[in-house]
């Protein structure tokens, strides 16, 4: 699956669909402006008839349509603002501690986790819908700063591990291709074109059984207020019916390709057919019985409403239909992923987990090895993956990654850590001892499995984790590449757990317009991952070349890491294709000799992180 493909599809389809909807809107405009005018317009006796146009009554009608689905559209919008955990919130569901005992709990996190890992990502919040017995799943989201997944109670009861492995599959494609943030536009945007059906309620209800002198007027004939009312509910099902059209037509799609990349994802075809058969044999299917269910539909796995009477507003396509694409025996592509489930043996299954992951990134972003991230966090020790996932700990666990080696700078780090983080403190000898001899490349692993607890601190105790952790990096006065890396990713994807996110607007298209950027980040890249300057002048040449043939000469001059992150802002707002042509470029800067080196790895991760591409971990050496 081509990650930059499906992220420049998903931003033509969101165009589209703007377009769309403008002609459901405008289509509102005129059916109401005829009624209005049938209604209101109407001469006043002894006067000359008037014709059916009027243009005063079509601009007062075309404002306040307008007016109704921008506020509702903004409305809906701002209480969406919080990204996925809104959304999962709306839908009645519950935060899942990263600590929690529950047995079905700790499977369905575990699966994420390895997931998040295999799709280099950060490791999202699970939120469970305890109501629901249906078997169903979903990923929300603006960005991979703010997804969540969420999945039914009935969902990790029913299914078995490898079946429950490919609906996370299938919603982490939703996630890391760039389908969440369409998804919560359509909310919005179906929201407005509602208001006019909301309106024409109210104008009804409240004028039809209000009593009294407007009952009797209206009996004459004389209140057409309700009237109005019921025309509005009509005309505001119209715009209704062609969203639900067009998120319909949009949604299906989208299905199948997530489907095949679950396949991609796990080289196991049987889990997700598996799951979708479940469900068909399953009393209560796929079945959300929210009341926002129905505008949050797309989002799903399965058809979380139920079977439409007509096909046409179907949200999903049918059961059989995606069991009979995902079967290898009717489908080569299918066929191909499976067959190339990895054979290494658990002896040599670490060697062949990080082999993997190089080859994964010299690929580019996007590939994804599920078995290589199972290996992988099998390395990490139980007592640190643990810790992960404690509150207290999983703060500590981050302090001790920071630890530094030389016994000033490690008192200077451990007083702040006493002094604002007192239950911190007790462990922290214990978990800097054990992260010492942990691998380089595990340790922004580890890192990402933390970022979920974090994001469920009070916000007190997040503000004193953020203060030592800027006191623990400017202990020595100078920061590393290791650090700038983990506090990148913590102040991108634990900061908009504590305030609104939004995702980054594109501004840039062509590679020239970021070339200062690029040149930046190369800069870096060759000068921190080579020991002379011949060495980093052939890294950033290599480098540059990619870049459609630019060919900039070397500056020695140092980089700072402040230049690094402006760079990084301009960076994070390219098109698709230009971070792919960026990433490939820094994938061959680091790879001119042949070996990467830790804080290479750092930065590089770092980078892609930043843009919002997905990068699974980077073997050094």
């Amino acid at each position: 699956m081509d990650f930059y493909g499906h992220q420049d599809s998903a931003r033509r389809r969101t165009g589209w669909l703007v377009a769309l909807y403008g002609m459901a809107v405008a289509g509102i405009v005129l059916a109401l402006y005829v009624v209005v005018r049938m209604v209101f317009g109407g001469s006043e006796p002894g006067e000359p008839a008037a014709g059916l146009w009027q243009p005063e009554i079509f601009f007062w009608v075309t404002v306040g349509v307008l007016a109704v689905v921008f506020f509702g559209s903004l409305f809906k919008t701002a209480q969406l603002s919080g990204g996925g955990p809104a959304v999962a919130r709306s839908l009645g569901g519950r935060p899942v501690l990263p600590n929690t005992t529950d047995p079905d709990e700790r499977r369905v996190l575990n699966v994420v986790e390895e997931m998040a890992l295999a799709a280099g990502v950060p490791v999202p919040q699970v939120y469970m819908l305890d109501a629901e017995d249906g078997i169903n799943a979903f990923a929300a989201g603006f960005s991979t700063r703010d997804a969540i997944i969420g999945v039914t109670r009935g969902c990790v009861r029913q299914l078995k591990r490898d079946e429950l492995q490919g609906v996370i599959a299938h919603e982490f494609s939703h996630m890391v291709n760039g389908d969440m943030r369409l998804n919560i536009r359509l909310i919005g945007v179906l929201f407005g074109i509602l208001m006019i059906t909301v309106i024409g309620q109210i104008i009804f209800r409240t004028t039809q059984f209000s009593g009294g002198e407007r009952s009797r007027d209206n009996k004459r004939g004389g209140n057409p207020l309700p009237l109005l009312g019921l025309a509005m509910i009509i005309i505001g099902y119209i715009g209704v019916f062609f969203a639900n059209l067009i998120k319909s037509a949009v949604s299906r799609q989208r299905e199948f390709l997530a489907d095949a990349s679950a396949v991609q994802y796990t080289r196991n075809p049987s889990g997700i057919a598996n799951a979708l058969r479940r469900i068909g044999g399953f009393a209560a299917g796929a079945k959300v019985s929210n009341a926002h269910a129905s505008e949050a539909s797309h989002l799903f796995f399965g058809d979380a409403i139920g079977s439409s009477l007509m096909s046409l507003f179907a949200t999903h396509p049918p059961l059989k239909e995606r069991i009979r694409r995902l079967d290898p025996a009717s489908n080569p592509e299918i066929a191909a992923w499976a067959e190339a489930v990895p054979t290494a043996s658990s002896a040599g299954a670490t060697s062949a987990a990080v082999s993997g992951f190089a080859a994964g990134t010299s690929a580019g972003a996007g590939t994804v090895d599920l078995a290589a991230a199972q290996s992988l966090l099998a390395t990490v020790p139980r007592a640190l993956r643990e810790a992960a996932r404690d509150p207290v700990a999983a703060r500590t666990l981050i302090y001790a990654l920071l630890h530094a080696s030389r016994s000033d700078v490690r008192a200077r780090q451990d007083q702040a850590v006493l002094s604002l983080d007192p239950a911190a403190e007790s462990r922290l000898a214990a978990l800097a001892s054990a992260t010492a001899s942990l691998p380089a490349g595990l340790r922004l692993p580890l890192a990402a499995l933390v970022v979920p607890t974090l994001k469920i601190l009070p916000r007190a105790d997040y503000q004193v984790f953020r203060r030592v952790i800027q006191i623990m990096t400017d202990a020595d006065d100078q920061i590393d590449l290791f650090e700038y890396a983990l506090q990148h990713m913590i102040i991108r994807h634990v900061e908009p757990a504590f305030g609104k996110v939004s995702a980054a607007p594109i501004r840039y298209r062509t590679v020239e317009q970021v070339l200062p950027a690029c040149r930046t980040v190369m800069t870096a890249l060759a000068a921190w991952g080579t020991e002379s300057r011949e060495s980093a002048a052939a890294a950033f040449e290599e480098g540059m070349r990619t870049l459609e043939g630019q060919s900039l000469a070397y500056d020695a001059a140092r980089t700072s890491l402040g230049d690094v992150d402006l760079a990084l802002n301009m960076l994070s707002e390219a098109s698709p294709q230009v971070k792919k042509k960026v990433i490939e470029a820094c994938t061959r800067c680091i790879m001119a000799d042949g070996q990467t080196a830790p804080n290479e790895a750092d930065l590089l991760r770092a980078i892609a992180d930043a843009m919002d591409v997905p990068m699974p971990p980077v073997a050094a050496g």
